[in-house]
């Protein structure tokens, strides 16, 4: 067994999610929260961090594909270690920032956010996204807490285009009832941070059983979903993960698919969007 390419680690961090322990999942937390750290430790460095015996650290390596520990921190110094001098200069910016301000703190950790994004998506993952939702016969659009914002935002942006798009909220009972209707072609559209929403995998799971599609945008805690959605987006947000965290990049990813999403209307979505600036010039 060799070491999965570059290009097939998250893919095999995904294709395992449902196979991972609870100790796993801690490990894989830290690794996705630090990976600049984890790639650099050893193996008692990221056992302690996780708060997982060494072994785990061995065993996760060797389910993601490894023949063990050296050849995993390999993947990772190929995965995130490449952009450390930027990553360097622009810690230091943010070291600089923090005697200035709140304002230009934040600045300084919005700059490193999106300039790390391209290390993580590309042109072809936004296109493919906007592809497949201006082909659904509908779309849902699921979020909690404040990644609300983003739900909303895009269930307008696709309505422009004259979508069918539903905006799935409430409890356990209000969810069931609001994807009744779900059936082939229709696609779900996730955002999740930091953890697994309670509600993810029954979505996900009658979604499937529905044929219907699903696209999630996500942070890098998005590898290890579980069940993975159909096509992933994940890029860290800015800020550190265990302070205060901004929904910046994952709005950036939005407004792409949406400028995607334009490039691909037809004359039905164009028209949509005249009738749309009709109906405002009525209203004012």
């Amino acid at each position: 067994m060799s070491e999965p390419p570059r290009s097939q680690f998250a893919a095999s961090l995904r294709a395992q999610a449902g196979r991972l322990t609870a100790a796993e999942r801690r490990l894989v937390d830290m690794v996705l929260s630090e990976p600049r750290e984890a790639a650099l430790g050893t193996v008692s460095d990221l056992a302690r961090g996780a708060g997982v015996h060494e072994a785990t650290v061995s065993r996760l390596a060797r389910k993601l594909g490894f023949d063990g520990f050296p050849a995993f921190r390999q993947a990772l110094q190929a995965e995130f270690i490449p952009s450390r001098e930027t990553a360097t200069r622009l810690q230091r910016t943010l070291e600089g920032a923090e005697a200035g301000g709140v304002l230009a703190t934040l600045v300084a950790q919005e700059i490193e956010g999106l300039s790390g994004l391209l290390a993580h998506l590309d042109d072809g993952l936004i296109r493919e996204a906007a592809a497949r939702l201006m082909a659904a016969r509908r779309v849902y659009v699921f979020a909690r807490g404040n990644a609300e914002i983003l739900a909303l935002m895009m269930q307008k942006r696709l309505q422009r285009f004259g979508r069918d798009v539903h905006r799935l909220g409430g409890d356990s009972r209000d969810l069931a009832e609001q994807v009744l209707g779900m059936g082939a072609g229709d696609l779900v559209l996730v955002y999740a941070f930091r953890r697994q929403p309670r509600h993810y995998a029954p979505l996900i799971g009658h979604a499937r059983e529905a044929g219907a599609a699903s696209l999630a945008i996500t942070g890098l805690s998005g590898h290890h979903l579980s069940p993975p959605p159909d096509l992933l987006l994940a890029a860290p947000r800015s800020g550190e993960r265990q302070a205060f965290q901004t929904l910046t990049v994952p709005m950036a990813i939005s407004n792409a698919i949406v400028i995607a999403a334009a490039a691909l209307a037809d004359t039905q979505a164009l028209q949509a969007l005249d009738r749309l600036g009709a109906v405002i010039q009525r209203f004012e």
